[in-house]
């Protein structure tokens, strides 16, 4: 296990840069940036002193998403996402992006089973443990608050145990840590809630949501979404809108959502559904757009902009108490 762990914190943690739409700076401006990694170390020095005490500890993965979106699509979207949200809170820094996760697709057998090259995960007690250690590495820094988020759905418990175990560590010297739950979790609810309002797919895997916040963040045509989007056969969630619509308020009042019409964002269980399309790809991507990405990754960083500042305000609320 040492000898695993060893390994795991050895592994580099270089995630994908997602760049913004528009002209890029012909200049780098050290000031406009929150990136951990762009910064050196008399820098981050002085903006600790300046009161940037916060950052966030993000997670992407690797794995496949269908034919037409590369395999760093979670790296390229928790980076984008976190540095959006960061920039929106101020004083804010992003640390480097983690882009391996638990349970990568491909690698799962009660996942999509695509069984395609390119997957990377680690065990989920690894990958605890390297929350652990980067927790105890931001907090040794001199960060007073740490909050851990993901854009896979592998991972978000040990993040969430990881924040809950080190927060009881450190806060009596007052460093507190926290687990972003809607960065993933209620984004995906609002982003199904708005694909059913538009009448779109309420996709899953590799489908409306990755594509179409790809074809808005690439900054080359093709670099992050191949043009095959509009045409690549996909494997269906089995799951009408309507029948999506009533799990979901079933859910909201409490009740056990009926299987019978599908199985959320995922394959239905359907005895009768047509033959698996096997290529990583959940839902319909073909209707993705820029404007639609543009939207919803609005929706992401609303989410985790607000409840960051909710959980600042509970615990500030304690500490002055």
């Amino acid at each position: 296990m040492k000898k695993t762990l060893a390994l795991a914190a050895a592994l580099p943690l270089v995630a994908s840069v997602a760049f913004a739409q528009g002209a890029r700076p012909s200049t780098f401006n050290v000031n406009d940036t929150v990136d951990l990694e762009l910064l050196t170390h008399t820098e981050l020095t002085e903006r600790l002193k300046d009161g940037w005490t916060s950052v966030f500890l993000v997670t992407g993965g690797t794995e496949e998403r269908g034919p037409q979106d590369v395999l760093g699509g979670h790296n390229i979207l928790a980076k984008s996402h976190a540095t959006m949200a960061a920039k929106k809170l101020g004083k804010t820094i992003v640390a480097p992006v983690l882009p391996f996760a638990v349970n990568a697709t491909g690698l799962n057998a009660n996942r999509e089973m695509a069984d395609q090259p390119g997957p990377i995960q680690l065990p989920a007690d690894v990958f605890k443990q390297v929350q652990l250690s980067m927790i105890d590495s931001m907090a040794r820094s001199g960060f007073k608050d740490i909050f851990l988020m993901g854009d896979h759905g592998g991972g978000q418990q040990q993040m969430k145990e990881a924040a809950e175990e080190m927060d009881k560590k450190w806060a009596p010297k007052g460093v507190h840590v926290y687990y972003v739950s809607d960065f993933y979790n209620k984004t995906h609810d609002d982003v199904d809630m708005y694909l059913y309002s538009h009448k779109l797919p309420i996709a899953g895997h590799g489908a409306m949501m990755e594509t179409s916040e790809m074809l808005y963040l690439e900054p080359l045509p093709g670099m992050y979404v191949r043009p095959s989007y509009k045409t690549v056969p996909f494997d269906p969630t089995g799951q009408t809108p309507e029948e999506w619509k009533a799990a979901r308020d079933a859910r909201d009042r409490g009740e056990t959502p009926q299987r019978g019409g599908g199985a959320g964002r995922g394959r239905a269980t359907d005895p009768n559904a047509p033959p698996r399309v096997n290529n990583g790809l959940t839902g319909d991507p073909h209707p993705s757009t820029k404007e639609i990405g543009k939207d919803l990754i609005d929706i992401t960083v609303n989410n985790t902009v607000n409840e960051v500042k909710k959980l600042l305000a509970q615990t500030r609320g304690k500490t002055s108490q």
